[in-house]
């Protein structure tokens, strides 16, 4: 019995896709794994110490800053557009199908915009501090 082409390009596309999402699973869990390995107590003490070495890290130099600064503010109006655009949509039509967008889009976009204001404050500050002790900053103190 001959298959029909298109349920035989449906599983060709299928696994298409299964390898395709391997290969990411791949990439992340090596991401993952050079993240680990340079997270070591003692390296993060001396980032800490010494702003240099996150100049360099960063492949950056202290004459960069500046430039750096005004391109990761230009960075944060790309991670608002498009969340206020599916806002906006989601506002203005009342569809579920925007609702939806907004919910898939809005959580990378606020991501993305915690981390480069991060990194804005470790450059405007010439001091690096870990994500999680910049966030408990801003934690209400009794």
């Amino acid at each position: 019995m001959k298959t029909p082409v298109s349920l035989s390009s449906v599983l060709a596309v299928a696994g298409e896709s299964r390898q395709h999402l391997a290969e990411l699973r791949s990439g992340v869990r090596s991401r993952l794994a050079a993240f680990r390995r340079n997270r070591a107590a003692s390296e993060q003490a001396a980032l800490e110490e010494d702003f240099t070495l996150v100049l360099a890290a960063w492949g950056m130099a202290d004459a960069d800053i500046p430039g750096v600064v005004s391109a990761l503010r230009l960075r944060l109006l790309v991670f608002l557009a498009p969340a206020l655009a599916c806002l906006l949509a989601a506002a203005w039509s009342h569809s579920p199908l925007f609702f939806l967008s907004l919910a898939c889009i809005a959580p990378p976009c606020l991501l993305g915009m915690v981390t480069t204001l991060w990194r804005i404050s470790i450059l405007r500050n010439r001091r690096f501090t870990p994500l999680c002790r910049w966030l408990l900053r801003f934690r209400k103190r009794p």
